[in-house]
């Protein structure tokens, strides 16, 4: 990356340029403000967001009041040289209304997901159906897997569809928990990318015993697979986000809910990248634990192809019908 100099940023005819705070940890837009040549200095020489405010005319030191300062890790110049962004971890909300972001509020309306839904259905409808044997119970014979193009990479789903994915989980789920916990292996793309929209560690429940002291171990059986989940890097009275590749029957996420209750470990929320309708494992887990599993994708196994529906909600909407 080139590197340039104060001397090369374009001020304004007030001595000002505009600046955009980026949380350093999520890559999300904080706030917009204005800085003159001392401002930049001073949050150079400190490493702390220093402005220049135009009402009051005079320079201010983000969180100088209500200790939430930003610390600067990096400044970027845009080609015209006339912007900035000062990418940084804050110690706090950056609005003054107590909100993570200014940013908090969007255009009545203006909603563009179109090309992005389409894309997914079409994946789904594509989708190859592989018949497996049903080992959960004696109910079934066979169990129809929907080969998951947004987390098994068959075909390898666009970034556009993983962020889109990633951001409505994001959006859904709270905010006030202390680490993502994701089972390995197929959840873990999408975890990923929602911990860093959210700047929370993810710990990863593992399907082998990877030795020390995990929190705990639990059996679980799906419609086609039986194992152990064992849980690592959380520990009791700990808040959690969970996060899966998928629902479908509901048995794993079962046996892992009861774990983390037995543990007194607080579940926050729980999202998928996709629910398989057609199995019932949302409504299993509602049922059963309170809880709306959110999910964006909804398919449904028919006969000889999935069906995928797109919920800017989540699918809580959809779930609580079919409740009702």
């Amino acid at each position: 990356m080139i590197e340039l100099k104060v001397d090369d940023i374009k001020f304004d005819e007030k001595g000002l340029v505009p600046v955009i705070v980026q949380d350093w940890n999520t890559g999300k837009i904080l706030m917009q403000a204005y800085a003159n040549r001392e401002a930049i200095e001073l949050t150079i020489k400190t490493g702390l967001a220093h402005f220049y405010s135009r009402s009051r005319k005079k320079l201010w030191l983000k969180g100088e009041t209500s200790g939430n300062v930003q610390k600067v890790r990096k400044i970027l110049i845009d080609c015209d040289g006339d912007s900035l962004i000062y990418q940084a971890e804050p110690a706090g909300p950056a609005c003054h209304t107590g909100n993570y972001s200014c940013f908090y509020r969007s255009l009545e309306g203006y909603k563009k997901f179109e090309d992005i839904i389409q894309e997914i259905k079409t994946y789904f409808e594509n989708a190859e159906l592989i018949d497996k044997k049903w080992v959960r119970d004696q109910n079934k014979e066979i169990y129809r897997f929907v080969l998951n193009p947004i987390t098994e990479n068959v075909p390898p789903p666009s970034p556009r569809v993983m962020s889109f994915i990633a951001d409505v989980i994001d959006s859904v789920t709270r905010d006030d928990f202390d680490k993502v916990l994701v089972p390995e292996s197929f959840g873990l793309p999408i975890a990923t990318l929602v911990a860093e929209r959210k700047g929370k560690p993810m710990a990863i429940i593992r399907k082998r015993n990877l030795g020390g002291e995990p929190l705990g171990y639990a059996e679980y059986a799906s419609g086609y697979e039986k194992g152990t989940y064992y849980v690592y890097g959380v520990t009791e009275g700990e808040r959690v986000l969970l996060v899966d590749d998928a629902v479908s029957t509901g048995g794993t996420m079962e046996a892992i809910i009861s774990l983390l209750q037995r543990f007194n470990v607080d579940i926050a929320d729980i999202a998928v990248s996709m629910s398989k309708e057609t199995y019932g494992g949302r409504k299993l887990i509602f049922e059963n634990f309170g809880y709306i599993v959110k999910a964006p994708v909804l398919v449904y196994v028919e006969e000889s192809r999935a069906r995928a529906e797109v919920h800017l909600d989540g699918g809580v909407k959809k779930l609580l019908e079919n409740i009702k």
